[in-house]
């Protein structure tokens, strides 16, 4: 039986053109659903091929997988509705005492 996963990916962004060079990193999660968390990755790395188009200054923008940051089964049943299930959680954790503002600061989580 599939059960279900939600991926987190990291993406890499190159864009070349006459007016600009540069870099952009970008986090998505994805739920699939697999038997196991080898075989979703596996889906993950055929499906998220390089890509290349042009942009608007005439350059090439190239956007690749870089890595699989997390992947993790959802204990929620989702057979029902999607309304509140959740799909990340990360545990943050400090050796002093921290506000919700110093994390949020020192970990982007508003980003």
């Amino acid at each position: 039986m599939d059960k279900y996963f939600s991926v987190k990916l990291l993406f890499e962004s190159t864009a070349t053109s006459s007016k600009n060079t540069g870099k952009i990193f970008e986090e998505r999660i994805f739920l699939l659903n697999g038997k196991s968390k080898e075989a979703v990755c596996d889906v993950v790395n055929q499906h998220f091929q390089p890509d290349s188009y042009e942009n608007a200054d005439g350059g090439i923008n190239t956007v690749e997988l870089v890595k699989i940051l997390d992947v993790f089964e959802l204990v929620d049943d989702l057979s029902e509705s999607l309304n509140l299930k959740e799909v990340y959680s990360r545990y943050i954790l400090f050796d002093k005492p921290t506000t919700a503002e110093e994390a949020i600061e020192l970990y982007s989580l508003d980003k």
